[in-house]
C-alpha cells in the first residue's frame, strides 16, 4: 500500500508517496489539467498495474516520453539512453547495430517502473525484442492509423478484416486501444525470426490490404495520400523502431490508457482512447485481462 510521508526538504509544502519502495515527490502536482489527475495517481496506477504491464516491457528497451511539467505543458520529449536523474533500478543497454553505437534504457521490475515514473514518464514505449535476444523480436505489430475523417466503425471494420487475413495464415492475434485515435493488432512471436523477416512479413500484410480495397487502406506514410484512408503501419516492426506498452497511459489530455481487449469488446467499442486510468483499474476487479497468445513462427 503507498505512504504519504512528510517531505524531508526544509519548507517543503507538500507531501511524497513511497510506492514499493521508491519515493514520488510531488503527488499533487497536476499532471493532466483533463480529470485532474495527478503525479501521485500516475504513480498508483503503475503500482497497481505493474503485475500485467512488465511482463510485456521488463528487459526490452524502452524509449520513455517525459513531460516534467506534466502532460498539458510544452515540454515533453523522448529519452531513449542515460541521462540525469535515473534511478538505480533503470538500466542502461548498450549495443552494436550496422556500425552504430546505441545506448538504450531498460527496466526489469517495479522499482524500475516507479522511477521512471518519479523522473515525469508518461508514456512508455518498448521494442519489440527483449535485451537477451535483440535481434529476434516477440512481437509483431501492425498499427491501425485512420486519418481524421476516417469514422470509427471503418476502423473496427479493418481490425475485424486485418485478424481474419492473420487467421488464413495460422496465426492468433491480439486486439489493443492505443489510447490515440488507432488500433493495434499484435501477433506474439517465439523469437524465431529476425527483425528484416518481420518487418517484411508486416508489410505483405499491410499490401495485401491495400491491394484488396484501396479506398480504404494505404501502406504508406504519405500524409498527402491518406486523406480518408486508414494507413497500416508495419513500420513498428523494425530495428529500434517502438510501440506503445500494453496498459501504458498516453500523455493527452486525461491520460487515456492503451489498452489490450478482447476480440469480443471490439463490437460495442466506442472509441480507441476511451478508458482512463480509473476506468481499467476497475474493469480489472470484475474482468480477467485477455490472455496474450503464445508465440509464434511466422509462415514462410
Amino acid at each position: 500500500m503507498p505512504t504519504a510521508i512528510p517531505a524531508a526538504s526544509k519548507g517543503a509544502k507538500t507531501d511524497v508517496l513511497v510506492e514499493a519502495g521508491v519515493t514520488i515527490t510531488h503527488p499533487e502536482r497536476v499532471i493532466s489539467k483533463t480529470g485532474h489527475i495527478t503525479k501521485g495517481e500516475l504513480a498508483e496506477y503503475h503500482a497497481a498495474i505493474a503485475p500485467l504491464l512488465l511482463p510485456r516491457i521488463s528487459r526490452h528497451p524502452l524509449s520513455l516520453l517525459r513531460c516534467p511539467s506534466g502532460i498539458d505543458g510544452k515540454q515533453c520529449f523522448f529519452q531513449r539512453g542515460p541521462g540525469r536523474g535515473l534511478g538505480k533500478n533503470v538500466h542502461t543497454f548498450d549495443f552494436q547495430h550496422k556500425g552504430k553505437h546505441y545506448e538504450y534504457l531498460y527496466i526489469e521490475d517495479e522499482r524500475g517502473l516507479l522511477e521512471v515514473i518519479q523522473m515525469g514518464a508518461i508514456e512508455l514505449h518498448p521494442w519489440g525484442a527483449s535485451i537477451d535476444a535483440i535481434d529476434y523480436p516477440d512481437r509483431l505489430i501492425l498499427d491501425l492509423d485512420p486519418a481524421p475523417e476516417v469514422p470509427f466503425e471503418a476502423l473496427k471494420l479493418a481490425a475485424t478484416d486485418l485478424r481474419q487475413r492473420l487467421k488464413k495464415k495460422g496465426l492468433d492475434c491480439s486486439l489493443k486501444c492505443s489510447g490515440g485515435k488507432g488500433l493495434h493488432v499484435t501477433v506474439a512471436l517465439a523469437g524465431k525470426d529476425r527483425w528484416p523477416e518481420v518487418k517484411a512479413f508486416g508489410a505483405a500484410i499491410a499490401e495485401e490490404m491495400v491491394s484488396a480495397a484501396p479506398e480504404a487502406y494505404i501502406a504508406t506514410m504519405s500524409k498527402a495520400k491518406r486523406t480518408g484512408k486508414i494507413f497500416i503501419d508495419y513500420l513498428r516492426n523494425d530495428y529500434t523502431a517502438t510501440a506503445v506498452a500494453d496498459y501504458g497511459v498516453r500523455a493527452r489530455p486525461g491520460a487515456p490508457v492503451a489498452l489490450p481487449l478482447a476480440w469480443e469488446e471490439l463490437r460495442e467499442l466506442k472509441s480507441a482512447s476511451g478508458f482512463t486510468m480509473k476506468d481499467v483499474l476497475k474493469r480489472l476487479k470484475s474482468r480477467k485481462p485477455p490472455a496474450q497468445p503464445k508465440g509464434q513462427v511466422l509462415p514462410s
